[in-house]
């Protein structure tokens, strides 16, 4: 970091530097447990998809080496090198991928994202020493079997303190072979990355001559041309890497104290960068990255710097020697990096201009502003609520405002559409942190798992995500230690070794279904009940109870039936947290077990926190609001339609089905314009592909509606049941929205 910062300046960049480097994280732990897999099912080191792994792998360590190397944290740099090293003999075949090397990467991912946390409170990681030290040490060890690895590319240094990214020698950046260790997303990532470090570097040449801090400019546009180049190294690209590597001398030489014309050689510079930017618009149009008249804008910079013999050959080693133009024998061809994917007929053909439409664009934001955003939706929404609805327009004939309040409904609902799409993330980034904790507790466990993941491109509002994050850890906790039978008891009992855990991802009725299901022993319901006796928590020996009721025990606080403490899970707090996690976002949960067969767990989440579309209903003096996506009909029932059960419950024949009846009245304790069901309004909600209908009084409309929380006075009472929050109507009252998996689920449990 730089002296001449203020502490502004400096909590910037590190921010920028924290994003980035978690960004980087959270593919890598995914690929490592991918390539952990790969070993465990005899994959051959040789084979095109391992090597694919590897060197996707390679480059985001190598990332990660770089961006710390250029603010000088030089443990997160020392380790992500070692494992870069540990890779690229991996990936020369020189040793021989084992378990072990698996855990090291792991460990090496969990010491930057400590690291990380350590930089973001002290700006500097060197309270991150003694462990730094530690995992170089453990990772040097599995390389010190052949330490004749000293020259050529990927080169192992013996000194403890491997050199800082940001040097030449230190940051080989292997050209893949021809046989096509690169796929087509390896391309977009390139194209993306490469054109944002095109943007940076034409910024900072703009700003170099003038700027009050030279050598900080210097210093940036060193680590990104320099990344730039690695880059088109790793993509085969010669003439964009002999180019840029060019640039990248005449920093050094700068740097070096060389005197040069900073206005000039920026000038340079801007019409070599054009070059560059040609360069990503030829690949993306279908080419192969050639410049046209490279040796010119070589020499252009070689004559700033006569007395520099440094540029006289300023080409990477072993590239470009003969590349003349863009037309020689040494150009790299990025075709040759790229086998036809789609030979086996199984993928379809993608053109590279089709590629290059599908390119994101993206910025980062600041959460806060985006909560402030969503908020202020909000309130637009209860404002155009209050204005189009105001009672004091009843009656009137105002033409005119009528069609004006139609354009501003329809400008508020777009934007409030935008905005809750602004805030939309996949759940793929906890499902990867779910991989990487399945694969620890294999390890700590004992215990052969195949966790399969689906729907990781399900998208939910980012403040529900967050709070889903824990209630998984524990679910997964729980599965592996008490669910899942160790490989000795699932051979006796007819199962395969390896255990099964899918985590599946889906929308349904306007909510989030998370699914945890384990293919283990189940949960053992004469055992729940035993420890619910014992703690007095049930009546008489609990033979009354559904398995739905048993089963649910569980999740009261310090309810465990575990014999003994792991280090895993055990002391009763697990399922209580879920429950308490799912209840600050009205999310809800339920188990489904078999005995010998497996458990699952279902976690219904709302897709969003802030806006719906409901359906104003009215019972009596009461209103309330039912979520447009539960609804499936309206209708009234004639006097034959109605049966009742033995036991009381009404049912509503509707077409071939029997549906039962909630009378809105009854639960909310109101009184109500019609009792009997023929002359009121059933409206049939869905939730998990169940349907009750609810008596109302009349259907008013439908409006968007803003989500309010309740007190936590009123959701601990229980005295109002159903209920997932409130809004504020046009009129400025207060109306509470319906939870209708709730009122299904409760409806289920009194029929058992």
């Amino acid at each position: 970091m730089s002296v001449g910062m203020t502490d502004s300046e400096q909590i910037e960049i590190i921010r920028e530097f924290s994003n980035e480097v978690r960004d980087l994280l959270e593919q890598l732990e995914p690929s490592i447990i991918e390539l952990g897999r790969s070993i465990e099912d005899g994959v051959d080191q040789e084979a095109e998809e391992l090597r694919q792994t590897l060197n996707n792998i390679f480059r985001l360590f190598h990332s990660v080496k770089g961006t710390a190397g250029f603010l000088q944290f030089g443990h997160i740099t020392e380790t992500a090198h070692v494992a870069e090293n540990l890779l690229d003999r991996i990936r020369t075949g020189d040793l021989q991928i084992l378990p072990a090397h698996i855990d090291l990467f792991c460990e090496a991912c969990d010491f930057t994202l400590a690291a990380v946390d350590h930089v973001e409170k002290h700006l500097n990681d060197q309270g991150m020493a003694e462990r730094a030290a530690r995992l170089v040490r453990e990772i040097e060890a599995e390389l010190a079997g052949d330490r004749d690895f000293s020259a050529g590319r990927g080169a192992w240094h013996t000194s403890a303190t491997p050199p800082v990214a940001g040097r030449e020698e230190s940051c080989p950046s292997p050209a893949p072979s021809p046989g096509g260790a690169i796929n087509r997303q390896a391309l977009r990532i390139f194209l993306d990355e490469a054109e944002e470090q095109l943007q940076e570097i034409e910024q900072g040449l703009l700003a170099w001559p003038n700027a009050v801090d030279r050598d900080e400019v210097l210093g940036k546009l060193f680590c990104t041309i320099h990344s730039f180049k690695g880059n088109c190294g790793f993509m085969n690209l010669a003439d964009p890497e002999r180019l840029s590597h060019c640039m990248e001398t005449a920093l050094e030489a700068v740097k070096s104290g060389a005197a040069v014309d900073v206005g000039r050689l920026s000038s340079v510079f801007l019409k070599q960068l054009d070059a560059l930017k040609d360069v990503l618009v030829d690949i993306a149009g279908g080419g192969n990255g050639g410049i046209k008249d490279l040796d010119r804008y070589l020499q252009q910079l070689r004559s700033l710097f006569p007395g520099e013999p440094v540029l006289a050959e300023a080409g990477p080693s072993g590239v470009g020697a003969g590349s003349t133009n863009g037309t020689g024998p040494g150009r790299g061809t990025l075709r040759a990096a790229f086998p036809d994917e789609t030979a086996d007929g199984e993928e379809g053909t993608e053109t590279a201009p089709e590629m290059a439409m599908q390119r994101r664009q993206d910025i980062r934001v600041d959460v806060r502003k985006l909560d402030e955003l969503i908020t202020l939706v909000g309130e637009l929404v209860i404002a155009e609520n209050m204005l189009v609805n105001n009672p004091d327009l009843e009656g009137l004939e105002l033409g005119h405002f009528h069609k004006s309040a139609q354009h501003m409904t329809k400008i508020v609902k777009e934007l409030q559409e935008i905005a809750m799409t602004i805030r939309m993330i996949p759940v793929a980034g906890i499902f990867r942190r779910m991989a990487r904790l399945v694969h620890d507790l294999s390890r700590k466990t004992g215990k052969k798992v195949d966790l399969r993941i689906s729907g990781e491109n399900t998208e939910v509002d980012k403040t529900v995500i967050e709070n889903v994050v824990d209630p998984l850890i524990h679910i997964l906790r729980n599965a592996m230690d008490h669910g899942l039978e160790s490989p000795e008891e699932r051979r006796r009992a007819g199962k395969p070794e390896s255990g099964l855990i899918t985590l599946s991802a889906s929308h349904e009725e306007g909510d989030v279904m998370i699914v945890v299901r384990d293919d283990g022993r189940g949960l053992d319901r004469a055992r729940i009940l035993a420890k619910a006796r014992q703690r007095g928590l049930v009546e008489g020996d609990g033979s009354q109870l559904g398995d739905r009721q048993v089963f649910d025990l569980v999740f009261l606080p310090g309810f465990s039936t575990a014999e003994r403490v792991t280090e895993v899970s055990g002391r009763g707090v697990g399922m209580d947290v879920v429950q308490q996690n799912l209840a600050k976002i009205r999310g809800r949960v339920a188990i489904r077990s078999e005995a010998g067969k497996g458990t699952m767990i279902r976690l219904r989440i709302p897709l969003t926190m802030a806006i719906i579309d409901g359906m104003l209903i009215r019972t009596g003096s009461t209103l309330n609001i039912i979520p447009i996506l539960a609804i499936r009909e309206s209708f009234r029932p004639g006097r034959d339609a109605v049966t009742i059960t033995p036991d009381g419950q009404e049912l509503v024949r509707l077409r071939d089905h029997l549906l039962p009846v909630i009378r809105l009245h009854e639960l909310h304790d109101i009184e109500p314009d019609h009792r009997e069901l023929d002359q009121g309004i059933l409206v049939v909600v869905e939730a998990r592909d169940r349907h009750v209908c609810l008596l109302v009084d009349e259907i008013m409309g439908q409006q968007q509606t803003v989500i309010k929380g309740l007190s936590k006075y009123i959701t601990d009472s229980g005295s109002i049941k159903g209920i997932s929050g409130c809004t504020i109507l046009g009129d400025g009252n207060i109306c509470l929205i319906l939870d209708v998996p709730a009122l299904i689920e409760d409806t289920e449990q009194e029929r058992e």
